[in-house]
């Protein structure tokens, strides 16, 4: 798919009892009885080189993992593990440390019974994810990706997401804050440099050196990193939550917003021809007075006007569904700052997929530091 894992979330339940493995154990007894209620157990936090970090914990039946497998022990993840196999077993790896079972594949899922008025319970044999992050490097060219950033931040994502670009113009999101899906893509070079003091406390001079080539090597090239996550929700709806029973190309139609995003935003050179001209160019409409008709709403659009509150319901989302096609989004207020790399540039950004430079360290799967 292209794409790589960023972070990922999982658990599994085991019918043995296990090592209690965290920070901190709470145990809930009933004084009366002498009865164990519950046991509750901090997670703890594993520290790896160059300031990456796992968090594990066991309360004795479940075993929980959460953390970046693609940047564990690593001075960097511009490039990381391509499947979720891949970074099950760096958690395996650092599971067996700790005395617990590795995460298996699900082979079957059942219901359980469960007290009245509450969702059944899950029943399966193998590890549940709760969160993934798939994430990929885009080249725009050096000097581009705040362009680039802006003319993206333009545009609305699935229903009416509306993009988010920061402050610092570093990085565009839509659905900031969702517990079901977030999608965003940053400049990486901006990235590396914020963490860089960081990542290199400790570190010798050669990976200085080689830290330092990432970020040159991001700069010319003009690296936009696209980023979506996935949470319990997403997965729990589109069944791709039971490890095993599902392939990470299962994702891939989940992959595409930023791809469409990217075809309606027209980043790569739109010419200045009017907004009806280019609506018939296109075959959008097939008459100069629809297409004059949607080209005065975009006006109004441009100067302030809330157009939703000016037309009828069903002319608003006729006219939006033409402009967005041509990379007019109506759901966002105009904001000349972010469209000019799509209305008024004649510079062309071609965007590709970036690829690894022959000196770049690839990840393994590595033991843990002790």
């Amino acid at each position: 798919m292209n794409y790589f894992v960023d972070l990922l979330s999982m658990y599994q339940e085991h019918q043995t009892v296990l090592p209690v493995v965290g920070r901190s154990l709470f145990i809930e007894e009933d004084l009366h009885t002498g009865e164990v209620l519950r046991k509750n157990t901090n997670s703890l936090q594993l520290e790896g080189s160059y300031s990456s970090k796992i968090i594990i914990c066991c309360n004795g039946s479940r075993v929980t993992v959460t953390g970046n497998p693609s940047r564990f022990n690593r001075i960097d993840n511009l490039f990381g593990y391509d499947s979720i196999d891949k970074c099950v077993q760096v958690f395996n790896t650092i599971l067996a440390k700790h005395g617990l079972p590795p995460f298996t594949k699900c082979s079957k899922v059942e219901f359980g019974q469960s007290s009245d008025g509450k969702k059944a319970r899950v029943i399966t044999d193998g590890a549940i994810i709760t969160k993934v992050d798939w994430t990929k490097n885009h080249t725009v060219g050096k000097g581009n990706v705040q362009q680039f950033l802006r003319g993206l931040s333009s545009q609305s994502m699935g229903r009416g997401k509306v993009g988010h670009l920061y402050s610092n113009q570093c990085t565009v999101n839509w659905g900031e804050g969702s517990e079901y899906k977030m999608t965003s893509i940053y400049d990486k070079e901006n990235d590396l440099k914020r963490h860089r003091k960081q990542r290199l406390k400790h570190a010798s001079e050669a990976d200085v050196k080689y830290y330092d080539d990432l970020i040159l090597y991001c700069q010319t090239n003009g690296v936009a990193r696209e980023e979506h996550k996935f949470k319990r929700l997403f997965l729990s709806k589109n069944n791709l939550r039971f490890y095993g029973l599902f392939k990470d190309s299962d994702f891939e139609p989940f992959l595409k917003s930023v791809d469409d995003v990217m075809s309606r935003c027209k980043v790569t050179g739109m010419k200045q021809q009017s907004i009806a001209d280019q609506l018939l160019t296109k075959e959008i409409v097939k008459t100069r007075q629809a297409a004059n008709a949607t080209q005065s709403y975009a006006m109004m659009w441009m100067e302030g006007y809330d157009i939703k509150n000016q037309i009828s319901r069903s002319n608003y989302y006729v006219h939006k569904a033409r402009l967005k096609v041509i990379g007019l989004d109506l759901t966002s207020p105009f904001d000349v700052t972010r469209m000019a790399p799509t209305i008024l540039s004649k510079k062309v950004i071609e965007v590709s997929a970036l690829s690894a430079p022959s000196w770049y360290r690839q990840p393994q799967v590595l033991r843990l530091v002790s």
